[in-house]
């Protein structure tokens, strides 16, 4: 029979096949190559699990061995590290932000809020208000902002409509009636919102009946016929009685003082009296050593205490005694600092204040009035014979007195005179050598003052 015909090769499908191995020998030694690369780049975040397989913690999708060819996710040997940041953890670390900003900012708002209720430092000067009748609680706290009382109306009157207990979630649903009785009513600046309430609920100052003047540089023995011949109710020793008795209250006067006495710690001012308090001996003398304890207190903190007297290791009693030598002996307002400095060097340098005035004070007498016995008379008061400060103030000390005390100006002078310095009737020459302070005794003497 006859052979059938030889099939001839198909050129094309051989070829096609050719080129299929050797693209896929490339690839191959390509995906080899980039494997090997990428498996010693990432040794460092290899770990080793059970049966000796490798961990990798894949960062980007392009490493992702269940797509990228160059792993294979059928071997056993590489494992998956699933990162632990899933939605889950996304979710609850969002919430705690979330809680976190709004504990913050509920935090600031509290915090700026009892800033005007309860506001820093002490209150200020005292200030005359008169409530009209028929005011609304809004005009009071405008009111009582712009003269300095407090220092938001807006959150003063939420304050008065929540009763006193402001929170942000009852903010808008307090509605407490406020009613202020119209009148006069004495406040006083930077006050906190619960003191404003209360002397608001105590009612109008009563109608003035009198007033009573007590001037800078008085002494309680000079006080006392003052006090009566301003109130002619006053009885006298009911005066000395309130005052004994108020001597175990007083703020400022140290458990080891040397003498127990108010002297100085009265503020002197003008005080209105009304007409129920008219015999009230107690209560008025009260009034002065709060006003003093008050006055104190605030220039304590400003303009404060000057580093040199508590270098001195002196006290705030031992201020106001420095301040009633100041209101005895200064003549004029730009004296006060220099004289206070004069004091606080001697003090400094050991030595006698040799002060006048504590001659008068321990002889009982008015300066003028003082003889060379007095001069030389032994007494803890008399500075012309004793080293360093009397026992007690010598005078009623006012607040210009007292910031001398406290803020001296600064310089190195020991003594003063009064010359009437350039051409000013009362003012002073300070020295620093006792040569100098000779020759101006000598012009003191000459103007008849010395």
């Amino acid at each position: 029979p006859p052979r059938p015909p030889k099939a001839r090769p198909d050129r094309r499908a051989q070829r096609n096949a050719v080129r299929a191995a050797r693209s896929y020998q490339r690839a191959a030694r390509k995906a080899a190559r980039r494997d090997e690369q990428r498996t010693v780049a990432a040794q460092s975040r290899w770990s080793t699990v059970d049966q000796g397989a490798m961990v990798v913690v894949e960062e980007e999708l392009g490493d992702d061995p269940l797509v990228d060819p160059v792993y294979d996710a059928d071997d056993r040997n590489w494992v998956r590290y699933r990162p632990f940041w899933g939605g889950f953890v996304r979710l609850v670390v969002l919430a705690v932000i979330v809680v976190l900003a709004v504990l913050w900012v509920r935090g600031r708002v509290y915090g700026w809020v009892d800033a005007q209720i309860t506001p820093e430092g002490l209150p200020g000067d005292a200030i005359e208000m008169t409530i009209p009748q028929g005011a609304s609680v809004n005009e009071i706290a405008g009111e009582l902002q712009s003269a300095g009382v407090i220092s938001n109306a807006t959150v003063f009157r939420y304050w008065l409509r929540c009763d006193g207990v402001l929170t942000i979630t009852g903010f808008l649903g307090c509605d407490t009636v406020v009613a202020v009785e119209a009148g006069d009513y004495i406040l006083y600046e930077n006050m906190d919102f619960a003191s404003v309430r209360t002397v608001f609920d105590a009612g109008p100052l009563p109608e003035v009946f009198e007033l009573v003047r007590i001037p800078e540089g008085l002494r309680w023995i000079e006080m006392v016929p003052r006090l009566l011949e301003e109130n002619p109710v006053f009885e006298r020793d009911d005066l000395e009685a309130a005052y004994v008795s108020l001597v175990r209250e007083a703020s400022y006067l140290p458990d080891d003082a040397r003498a127990r006495s108010l002297e100085g710690m009265l503020f002197p001012a003008t005080y209105d009296i009304n007409a129920d308090d008219l015999a009230d001996e107690h209560g008025f003398l009260l009034r002065m050593s709060d006003e003093f304890d008050r006055r104190l207190a605030r220039l304590l903190e400003d303009p404060g205490v000057h580093p040199d007297i508590v270098e001195l290791g002196l006290r705030p009693y031992d201020v106001v005694i420095v301040a009633s030598l100041v209101e005895e002996e200064a003549l004029l307002q730009q004296d006060r600092a220099k004289i206070s400095r004069v004091i606080y060097n001697r003090l400094a340098e050991g030595m006698r204040l040799d002060i006048d005035a504590t001659a008068c004070y321990a002889a009982g007498k008015s300066c003028a009035d003082l003889t060379s016995e007095d001069i030389r008379r032994d007494s803890p008061w008399n500075t012309r014979v004793v080293t360093g400060l009397p026992p007690t103030p010598i005078s009623a000390p006012g607040e210009a007195s007292l910031i001398a005390a406290l803020q001296p100006t600064d310089g190195s002078w020991l003594f003063y005179v009064r010359t009437d310095e350039g051409g000013v009737r009362g003012a002073h020459y300070f020295s620093e050598t006792y040569e100098e302070h000779l020759e101006q005794v000598q012009i003191c003497r000459d103007l008849g003052y010395c």
